[in-house]
């Protein structure tokens, strides 16, 4: 009897949760087939928790009217989803610099700590965008999950 009045309680509770859930949904099926997270569709729950601390260059996206892509990065979980947006902050650029950041896509081409299954692949991070004089920027990238912190300095030439 006590194993069927759990079963109502989780069900109710689950019913709670669609009713509280509006701003995200709610998505039991495709959670239940593995396709989607329960309360978002592009989020699922990685199994495993060794995050990623990739980087990008040049290559790794276009250009647009606010310069060109010279560094990105980004914390990802095991499925190469995006975990938090590092925070990058300017060290030493040349007099007349122009640097712009956004949130976006990039393909990682180097990490800097944790997982490297992601490499290669088209994750999102904060992208730094360069437009002016000079031949380098150095940037400092904290990422949020476990504190790193790196420095780097990047070739904009």
């Amino acid at each position: 009897m006590l194993r069927k009045e759990s079963i109502a309680a989780a069900f109710g509770l689950l019913l709670l949760g669609a009713a509280t859930a509006e701003a995200q949904g709610f998505y039991p099926r495709e959670w239940w087939h593995g396709r989607s997270g329960l309360f978002a569709r592009d989020y699922i729950t990685p199994t495993l928790n060794e995050p990623g601390y990739l980087t990008g260059d040049s290559r790794s996206g276009r250009s647009t009217r606010a310069g060109r892509l010279v560094f990105a990065a980004a914390t990802v979980d095991d499925y190469c989803q995006q975990d938090g947006s590092p925070r990058i902050t300017v060290l030493d650029a040349p007099r007349g610099a122009r640097i712009a950041t956004d949130i976006g896509s990039f393909v990682a081409v180097h990490n800097d700590g944790g997982s490297k299954k992601c490499i290669g692949r088209t994750v999102r991070g904060t992208r730094v965008y360069y437009k002016g004089p000079g031949d380098r920027v150095v940037l400092r990238v904290a990422y949020p999950t476990k504190g790193l912190i790196y420095d780097h300095v990047i070739a904009t030439r």
